[in-house]
């Protein structure tokens, strides 16, 4: 029998080209499996006259397919991965092993075992597709019924879907994988768009890619910094270059979620008990990572090209050191520097 199916094989694998050598090679293949069969005893000797007996040849040909397919039905009886493969029985197994090899990068990707973030939006195309018409139809569900975009309601019933509180780190994460341009407001571009970097089409999916790119921040600094750069410019207002107070303290609350620097709470402390500072700009909000990581109130050096309002800031810690912890002493280099500007404006008038 597997000489046999050596023969078959051989037969699929190199069609003739032309119709008489064809006939010849089915005649040279019968012909050796005719000699296997009456050296092993399987067939009678009636099978001698196969050349010359058309019917007779072809009951013993049927035969030869039905022992085939009886042989491989058996064989993928024990294939346990036989579903995850689109193999014909005929086709050489490191096909298979290719695309079960594949599924299996793709499941590791679904189940959060990705490295980068080219690993989490770049999916393997063969388990998942995603068209511009499910966006399309996605996008529809959350945008306002008059305009073309979702805003706070949409966005509202999105995280609700999604199993996220408005203002979680999640969603900041879902704006920034969006490229969102501004607070509270999805256009359609950048929602088909984003989703489609994602490689999400559901709000499943959607569920997931957020949920490996947040596991992802946690150890690339590279990428946490990308999203802490964009965090700066989504919290604008329109037209605006420097962020508000109260929003430069909320964000930055909220991008330090999932790696909070050791001195973020004394540095937001600091600004909360200045209400005078009247924003952030964008080189305070980028330095303050740089701050954050390579400095401390001890180590900081003030001849370095630091933003003043960090001076003001590790002055104001050494003070409070050296008093106890006394918010409300009189030697806050800060207000004093804020008494004494007030008290020179007075003059002027």
């Amino acid at each position: 029998m597997g000489n046999c199916l050596q023969c078959f094989q051989s037969t699929s694998e190199h069609p003739s080209t032309t119709l008489g050598s064809g006939a010849a090679t089915s005649s040279s293949v019968h012909s050796g499996c005719h000699s296997t069969h009456i050296g092993e005893g399987r067939y009678n000797a009636a099978t001698t006259t196969l050349n010359a007996n058309d019917c007779h040849h072809t009951q013993l040909q049927n035969h030869f397919h039905t022992t085939v397919r009886s042989t491989f039905s058996k064989e993928r009886s024990h294939e346990t991965d036989e579903l995850l493969s689109t193999r014909s029985p005929l086709k050489p197994a490191n096909h298979c092993d290719t695309k079960r090899s594949s599924f299996k990068k793709s499941f590791a990707l679904l189940n959060g075992n990705a490295s980068t973030m080219c690993d989490i939006i770049t999916t393997v195309k063969e388990t998942s597709e995603v068209s511009d018409n499910t966006l399309n139809k996605l996008f529809e569900e959350y945008k306002e019924p008059d305009e073309d975009m979702i805003l706070a309601e949409g966005i509202e019933r999105l995280c609700c879907d999604l199993n996220y509180q408005p203002d979680e780190f999640a969603i900041l994460v879902l704006a920034w994988c969006l490229d969102a341009s501004q607070m509270c407001r999805f256009t359609r571009s950048e929602f088909i768009e984003g989703l489609h970097k994602m490689r999400a089409d559901t709000i499943e999916t959607i569920h997931i890619r957020l949920e490996q790119t947040i596991e992802t921040l946690k150890v690339d600094s590279e990428m946490f910094k990308q999203l802490y750069r964009f965090t700066f410019r989504f919290g604008l207002e329109p037209d605006q270059r420097i962020l508000s107070l109260d929003m430069a303290i909320s964000l930055w609350k909220l991008v330090f979620t999932v790696h909070t620097p050791e001195i973020l709470g004394k540095w937001i402390h600091f600004l909360e008990q200045h209400p005078s500072i009247r924003g952030i700009p964008k080189d305070t909000w980028n330095m303050f990572l740089n701050f954050s990581e390579q400095c401390d109130i001890n180590n900081y050096d003030d001849t370095e090209a630091w933003p003043s309002l960090f001076d003001d800031f590790v002055d104001y810690e050494k003070s409070r050191l050296e008093n106890g912890d006394d918010d409300n002493n009189n030697d806050d280099p800060l207000q004093q520097k804020q008494m004494h500007d007030n008290s020179s404006s007075m003059n002027v008038l």
